[in-house]
């Protein structure tokens, strides 16, 4: 009983002061403030393949809307949900969960294809274009409506679309009939969507013709067929499907992405044609822009010197043979007046290691269990990069090594990080490799001159296990990491991920020490860092007189608020304008705020001045 009375307290002390924009530092709980980890722009389904995906940014935040197929089961029929994933930046990914899942209509229980979400401004809704697949493997345009990109639900006209069997290679009992992938804009008056179909000729039932199609609607509930849009003019494979379609005009150049599907090759590249108007896009011009295939292509921020260039991208899984496949997120330009398309591949390390050199920094870093790939036991990589000296894998498309490859231990490297001023009480990273404490290390140096502050080694392990560096000695300080191997013999390697700056005691204590039975519920100040103002906010125990004391970290007080009377159980918030008693602007730097009720010391919390 006693114990549910502190949590639900702890709980109330959250929200009061979360209502007032104060950060709540709880029991038990260390908040993150610097991270540097090796992540890359990557999207990653353990287990599963990628395939056809729709991306779109909501509120800052980036969704991607795709199904999946085992990556041991390979064939689209085990494509039965469309899954949910976010991202703030396009590398840190959380995998929310299915959107939708097949079934139990008719018209999609056998598979779901190839999310396409667009934002209808007429209904307040956000809409999904997919692909419904029936049997026999008969593919028809499907919708579903949300309010909030959770939660989907699909529309009573479903199919809302099938193409005509006499005008189009496709009929509801003939096996594979194209109808899927589809591409929807608003061109200002009205809904297209584009897809990939077959286009019947001479008659029925005829031979058939590699096209692109298009549909029409003022709603994208009712789609009138508006008919060819392109249609595959090459001197051979005329008959192919021409897959995921991306259509987009840039500066007055009408451009169509695609992955014309060849059987008879096992790796289909991103197609690109360009043309002044449609009518004018001829394949014997066409350009392959990218080895991966099933583009998306988005300008989120009008007059961006480059846009989004996502697609995905496979590598071989040398243990047996099949393929993962994962969403790799890029970019692309286009120049020459916007006729011209450059894809280009980004450095995932460029702006938290901008300093890397050796052999093993240059290829930095390793995508997944790259060892477990040749069949040895895992790290205990957290998400989908780190950084192992001895790794020479850098993920599909990235054009470093290939899976399962190793430098081995005789590679060298040293990443620097950029400077970051220490708030935090300690850092938290995951470290394995040999030991060799003089040339296989992580330190700490002061920004300023390159100085060693401290270093953290390994010890003979090939897991990777969390350490806490204690930074209280360096508080306020501006500083950078540097991981160093230059160990060129046996078991010379270092593996490095997850490295976070934390508020919170070595131990997992408070970020604000509150001493036991010292009569308050919660501590914490927000902003911190500060400039020039914050706030110190608490709940106390008891009730009684409380002040607000603000020290140097050479033990001299600042500041000193008045005695005030508190009420136990009731948030108290006090600010501190970066002022000394005289009224003074105090320097940058590192402080330490004292809550004293009743005479004594109740809680103190750090606070970090950056002008």
């Amino acid at each position: 009983m006693h114990q549910m009375s502190r949590l639900r307290r702890h709980f109330l002390v959250y929200r009061a002061l979360l209502a007032t924009g104060l950060l709540l530092v709880g029991v038990g709980s260390a908040v993150a403030l610097v991270r540097f980890d090796f992540e890359t722009p990557y999207l990653v389904q353990p287990g599963q393949q990628i395939w056809d995906f729709s991306l779109i940014r909501d509120a800052g935040q980036y969704h991607v809307f795709y199904h999946t197929i085992p990556q041991q089961n390979t064939h689209p029929a085990n494509a039965d949900t469309i899954w949910h994933a976010v991202s703030p930046d396009l590398r840190h990914w959380e995998i929310l969960g299915p959107a939708l899942t097949s079934g139990p209509d008719w018209y999609d229980d056998v598979a779901m294809w190839a999310p396409d979400v667009v934002y209808d401004q007429a209904s307040g809704r956000w809409a999904m274009l997919y692909t419904g697949v029936a049997g026999p493997m008969v593919q028809r345009a499907c919708l579903a409506w949300s309010a909030d990109l959770l939660t989907w639900t699909k529309s009573a006209n479903n199919p809302v679309f099938e193409p005509d069997t006499l005008i189009y290679h496709w009929g509801p009992d003939q096996a594979w009939s194209s109808f899927r992938d589809p591409f929807v804009y608003h061109d200002g008056s009205q809904w297209n969507m584009l897809s990939t179909a077959g286009l019947r000729l001479g008659g029925y039932p005829g031979y058939r013709r590699g096209i692109v199609h298009r549909a029409v609607s003022p709603d994208l509930e009712n789609w009138q067929d508006a008919g060819v849009f392109y249609e595959h003019n090459g001197s051979t494979g005329r008959s192919n499907d021409l897959e995921s379609v991306q259509y987009l005009v840039r500066e007055g150049w009408h451009h169509l992405f695609f992955v014309e599907q060849d059987l008879t090759v096992e790796h289909v590249p991103t197609s690109h044609l360009v043309a002044a108007d449609p009518s004018g896009w001829d394949m014997t011009t066409r350009d392959v822009v990218d080895p991966g295939w099933a583009p998306e292509i988005k300008r989120f921020d009008a007059g961006a010197p480059a846009e989004i260039f996502a697609r995905l991208a496979k590598d071989q899984d040398p243990r047996d043979g099949s393929w993962f496949v994962t969403a790799r997120f890029d970019s692309v330009r286009f120049v020459d007046g916007g006729r011209t398309a450059e894809v280009m591949i980004g450095d995932p390390l460029a702006v938290d290691w901008p300093t890397r050199t050796g052999q093993a920094g240059l290829s930095a870093p390793t995508f997944g269990e790259n060892a477990e790939l040749r069949g040895e036991a895992p790290l205990g990589v957290t998400g989908h990069g780190s950084f192992n000296s001895r790794e020479n894998y850098g993920g599909p498309l990235s054009g470093v090594g290939w899976p399962g490859a190793a430098w081995g231990d005789s590679a060298t490297a040293r990443l620097e990080s950029r400077p970051f001023t220490v708030t935090g009480d300690h850092l938290r990273l995951l470290l394995a490799g040999g030991n060799y404490p003089e040339t296989c290390y992580v330190a700490l140096l002061a920004d300023a001159t390159g100085a060693e502050l401290s270093r953290l080694t390994t010890n003979n392990t090939n897991q990777l296990a969390e350490r806490l560096w204690d930074l209280g000695p360096w508080l306020g300080q501006t500083v950078r990491l540097a991981i160093v191997d230059q160990e060129i013999g046996p078991g010379g390697w270092l593996a490095v991920d997850g490295i976070e700056e934390r508020l919170g005691g070595l131990a997992g204590a408070v970020g604000s020490e509150i001493p036991p039975g010292a009569g308050l519920a919660g501590l914490a100040a927000w902003p911190n860092p500060f400039n020039p103002r914050t706030i110190v906010g608490f709940e106390p125990n008891r009730s009684g007189l409380y002040h607000l004391e603000i020290f140097d970290l050479a033990g001299r007080r600042v500041w000193r608020s008045p005695e005030l009377a508190a009420t136990a159980g009731r948030v108290v918030q006090i600010a501190w304008n970066g002022q000394d008693q005289a009224g003074r602007a105090v320097a940058s730097g590192a402080f330490v705020a004292r809550i004293v009720l009743n005479g004594e010391t109740a809680g103190r919390v750090r606070l970090l001045l950056l002008r």
